[in-house]
C-alpha cells in the first residue's frame, strides 16, 4: 500500500507527532504554506503544490533545489492548495491518504471534511490526524472497526441528511439506528469496556469498536491520534517501547 501524507498549511501542535507521520509517507507532499513546518523539521517533501501565497518564493525555490517536485498554480483558482495536493498524490497512485496540519481556520476544516468525503467515495482511504484526534468521512456502504482503547471517545456525525449506522461495542450501541442530519445524536460516544454492553454479537470485543454505515454518510471522529481503523497504524516514537 502506497501512503501519501499531505501538510497543509495549519496547526502543528506536537511536532514530534507530525514528524513521525512524514517519515512513514512513501510520498511526502507539502500544500503551500504546509511546507514551511517540513522545512523547519529539516525535511524534503517529494512534491510541492500550491499557489505559494502563503510561502514565500525563497523557500519554494530552496525546496527545489533540495529535490521536491514542484506545481505551481495561479492564485485565483475553484479549488484550494490541499485539494490539488490530494489529486496530485491519488494520480501518483497513492492508496492511503492522510491530511496533517489540517486543523485551524474552521472554513478549511470544514472543506477537508469535503476533501476526505471525496476520496473515500473514490476508494482511497482517507483520514485527517491531529496528536488528539483522528477524522475519516465514511460513505455508504462502507464498515470500519477502531483499534481505540476503551474509554476512547467516538463523536459520529451526519453529512448531507440523515444516515442509518450499527454501532458494535461502544457506550451507546445502535443496530441499524437512524442518525438525524439535524440532530446532536451521534456525538460523545465511547468505546466500550469488554463485556459491559450489550449488542448484536454479544457487546464490545477484543477486536475493537466497530462502525457500519448503511445509508447516508457520516464523520468519524476518534480521540486518538493513533486510531489505525485496523489499517495503518502510525509508526511509534523511539523509545516507547512496544
Amino acid at each position: 500500500m502506497s501512503l501519501a501524507v499531505v501538510f497543509l498549511d495549519g496547526d502543528y501542535e506536537e511536532a514530534d507527532y507530525y514528524v513521525r507521520w512524514a517519515r512513514a509517507a512513501d510520498l511526502l507532499v507539502a500544500a503551500d504554506g504546509g511546507a514551511g513546518f517540513l522545512a523547519a523539521a529539516g525535511l524534503v517533501p517529494h512534491l510541492l503544490v500550491g499557489d505559494f501565497d502563503s510561502l514565500e518564493e525563497a523557500a519554494v525555490r530552496d525546496v527545489g533545489r533540495r529535490g521536491a517536485r514542484v506545481v505551481r498554480h495561479p492564485v485565483r483558482k475553484d479549488q484550494t492548495d490541499g485539494e490539488l495536493a490530494v489529486a496530485e498524490a491519488l494520480s501518483a497512485g497513492a492508496r492511503d491518504v492522510v491530511l496533517a496540519g489540517a486543523l485551524g481556520a474552521l472554513d478549511h476544516v470544514l472543506g477537508q471534511l469535503a476533501l476526505l468525503a471525496r476520496t473515500e467515495a473514490g476508494g482511497v482511504p482517507a483520514r485527517l490526524v491531529a496528536p488528539c484526534l483522528t477524522v475519516r468521512v465514511l460513505p455508504v456502504p462502507r464498515a470500519v472497526t477502531l483499534s481505540a482503547p476503551p474509554g476512547t471517545r467516538v463523536s459520529l456525525s451526519p453529512l448531507g441528511g440523515d444516515a442509518v449506522v450499527t454501532l458494535e461495542g461502544l457506550d451507546y450501541p445502535l443496530e441499524r439506528g437512524l442518525l438525524p442530519g439535524e440532530t446532536c445524536l451521534g456525538l460523545g460516544n465511547a468505546v466500550a469496556t469488554v463485556g459491559d454492553v450489550p449488542g448484536r454479537r454479544g457487546g464490545a470485543s477484543r477486536g475493537g469498536a466497530r462502525v457500519e454505515v448503511h445509508e447516508g454518510r457520516v464523520a468519524l471522529l476518534v480521540a486518538s491520534g493513533a486510531e489505525s481503523f485496523s489499517e495503518l497504524c502510525l509508526p511509534r516514537a523511539a523509545g516507547s517501547g512496544p
